[in-house]
C-alpha cells in the first residue's frame, strides 16, 4: 500500500539539497537565521556581511587569531615617518584577484579613493563607519607598482590596527567598474574564498580559492542554509544536515552539551551590551536621576535569562580591550539608593519613561522586563516599546526615546574601536543610539587627544577616563559583556572564534 506523504514539495526539496553535500568530504554546511545584507566591504553594517567579507577579501594587514597580533597580510612590512602621519607600506606580489586581474599598488589606492568618495557628504552610502574610523585618511598615493603611502592629517595611533577592518579590504578595481552597484552581489577579491552562489533568503555558497597566496583552503565548499525559524535550524542541525549552528536556544543547549557528536564553544567577545540613557531628555537631565535608573539594575536576572552564555559587566572596555583592566567602579544594585536619588532629584519620579528595543530580542525583552520591574518598585514606570529594525532606527536618529537598547562589538582591537562610536553624530543618524545628544564635548575631545597619543600608557589613561564617565554619570548601563557561541559537530576541528566575533574559513580543518 501506498502512503501519501503529507510533507510539503518545497520541504522535501529543500532536505534534498541540505543532504546532497554529505557526500562531499571537504564540505561544511551551516545555518543562519539572517543573510548578509550586502557583500561589499564599502557597505558592510552587520555581523552575517562582515562574516562574508572577512572570508572573500584580503587586507593589507591582518589579526593573528589566536594572539590578535597584527600580522602582514596583502602589505608584507611597512613603515612610519617621525610625525606619523605618513605611513609607507610594501605589497605581496604574485597575488591575484578571483577575477584573474593582479592586485598592486593601484589596486590599494582604487580601494581606499573609493571608499573615500563613499564616505563624503554627498554619498549616497548608508555605512558610516569609514568615514568614523578613517577621519584623519587625507590621501593614499602609490609609490610604487607595490608600494603605497597613506597621508593622514594628523596623527592616529590606532592607524595600523584598523586596516584590520572590514572596510579597509581591498577590492578589484575591474570587477568594481564592471558591475557598479550590483558589485555588492558580485564580490571579487583576494581572499580564500569566492562566492559561488547566492539564493536570496535560501542560501549562499562559497568555493574555495585554489591559488590563494596562502595556500588552497581545506574547506572546498562552505554553503550557509538561510532560515529565520531557529527551531528549523535546531532539527536540520540534530538531523545531521548542518555541521555548523552560529544561532541558538539557551532551552537546547543543555541537551547539545550531553551529545558525545556536538561541540559548543562560548567564547567572550569585545562587545558590550547597554541601555542608553537619553540625557538630552529633560526628565533625565539629572545626573542624580540617571544614577538611580543604574541602581536598579540586578545583574543577577543575567543567570536568570542567559544562564552563562553572556558575563555581567560594569563598563564599556571588556576584559582585554582595556590594558590594565578597567578603572570604572560599578554603581551597585541597590533600590534603596535608586529610591534616595530619586526622592532628592525629582524628574523621573512618578512619571512614565519610554525604553525602545527591537521586536526580534526576545531574550532581552525578558531581561529588560526584570529591570522594569525593579524601576517600578524603586518609583520610576518604564514601558518597554517592541519596534522593527526601521521604526527603532528611526526613532533612534531623531533622538525619541528615553531610554534604548544597544550593543557594540569592537571593529578592531583597540578602546578607540569601542568608545569613540558611542559620541558618533553619524552614527545616531543612522540608527545606532549613543550618547551623542548629550552634549558631553569634554569627553569628545579626550577622545580626540587619545587618537594622537602615542604613548601607550597615556592613551589607556585617558580611555579609562572617558568609560569612567559614561558609567558614573549615568549616559549608559552596562549590561553585559556578549559571547560568541558556536554549535558544531565534532567531525570539525575545534572552532574558536576570535574576541571580534569573527570565524576565518581559512582556519577550519576537518579531523
Amino acid at each position: 500500500m501506498n502512503i501519501k506523504s503529507t510533507r510539503p514539495a518545497w520541504l522535501s526539496l529543500l532536505l534534498l539539497a541540505l543532504a546532497a553535500p554529505l557526500l562531499a568530504g571537504s564540505v561544511v554546511r551551516a545555518g543562519s537565521t539572517r543573510e548578509p545584507q550586502t557583500l561589499d566591504p564599502a557597505r558592510v553594517w552587520d555581523d552575517s556581511s562582515s562574516f562574508y567579507v572577512l572570508n572573500i577579501f584580503d587586507t593589507l594587514v591582518r589579526l593573528d587569531p589566536v594572539t590578535m597580533k597584527i600580522v602582514p597580510s596583502l602589505a608584507v612590512s611597512w613603515e612610519t615617518g617621525a610625525d606619523g602621519r605618513t605611513w609607507t607600506f610594501q605589497l605581496r606580489r604574485g597575488v591575484r584577484f578571483h577575477d584573474g586581474t593582479p592586485f598592486d599598488a593601484d589596486a590599494v589606492v582604487f580601494t581606499f579613493q573609493r571608499q573615500l568618495q563613499l564616505s563624503g557628504p554627498d554619498s549616497p552610502s548608508d555605512s558610516p563607519l569609514f568615514s568614523e574610523i578613517f577621519t584623519y585618511l587625507r590621501a593614499v598615493r602609490k609609490a610604487g607598482p607595490y608600494q603605497v603611502q597613506f597621508i593622514l592629517s594628523e596623527p592616529f595611533s590606532p592607524f595600523l590596527s584598523s586596516l584590520t577592518v572590514d572596510c579597509a579590504a581591498i577590492v578589484s578595481p575591474a570587477a568594481v567598474k564592471k558591475h557598479g552597484a550590483a558589485f555588492t552581489t558580485h564580490p571579487i577579491g583576494t581572499g580564500p574564498y569566492k562566492l559561488s552562489s547566492w539564493q536570496r533568503n535560501k542560501r549562499l555558497v562559497l568555493a574555495a580559492n585554489a591559488d590563494y597566496w596562502r595556500g588552497r583552503p581545506a574547506i572546498d565548499e562552505y554553503i550557509d542554509t538561510i532560515e529565520p525559524q531557529v527551531e528549523l535550524l535546531s532539527k536540520y542541525f540534530q538531523d545531521g544536515m548542518l555541521d555548523i549552528l552560529s544561532t541558538y536556544s539557551i532551552s537546547k543547549m543543555v541537551s547539545y552539551r550531553k551529545q558525545d557528536w556536538v561541540q559548543v564553544v562560548a567564547a567572550p567577545l569585545y562587545s558590550v551590551t547597554y541601555v542608553v540613557i537619553n540625557a538630552a531628555r529633560p526628565a533625565l537631565k539629572s545626573r542624580g536621576v540617571r544614577q538611580a535608573l543604574c541602581h536598579a539594575w540586578d545583574p543577577r536576572a543575567l543567570t536568570l535569562v542567559f544562564q552563562d552564555y553572556v558575563l555581567p559587566i560594569h563598563s564599556l572596555l571588556p576584559p582585554g580591550l582595556a590594558a590594565g583592566g578597567s578603572a570604572t567602579p560599578p554603581l551597585d544594585f541597590s533600590l534603596a539608593r535608586a529610591q534616595a536619588l530619586l526622592k532628592k532629584e525629582g524628574g523621573a519620579a512618578g512619571r512614565e519613561l519610554e525604553m525602545l528595543l527591537q521586536r526580534d530580542d526576545g531574550l532581552l525583552f525578558q531581561l529588560l522586563s526584570i529591570y522594569a520591574r525593579n524601576l517600578k518598585q524603586a518609583g520610576v514606570r518604564v514601558k518597554l516599546i517592541r519596534l522593527d529594525t526601521r521604526e527603532y532606527a528611526r526613532r533612534v536618529a531623531s533622538g525619541d526615546y528615553d531610554l534604548a537598547y544597544s550593543g557594540w562589538i569592537a571593529d578592531y582591537p583597540d578602546a578607540d574601536s569601542m568608545l569613540f562610536p558611542q559620541l558618533s553624530q553619524k552614527l545616531q543618524q543612522q540608527g545606532f543610539a549613543n550618547i551623542a545628544a548629550s552634549g558631553r564635548q569634554d569627553l569628545l575631545d579626550l577622545l580626540v587627544a587619545a587618537r594622537r597619543e602615542g604613548d601607550a600608557h597615556k592613551r589607556q589613561a585617558i580611555y579609562r577616563e572617558v568609560d569612567r564617565a559614561f558609567v558614573t554619570d549615568g549616559l549608559v548601563l552596562p549590561l553585559y559583556q556578549d559571547k560568541r557561541v558556536v554549535i558544531f559537530n565534532r567531525k570539525l576541528a575545534n572552532i574558536r572564534p576570535g574576541p571580534l566575533g569573527k570565524i576565518a574559513l581559512f582556519e577550519l580543518r576537518m579531523r
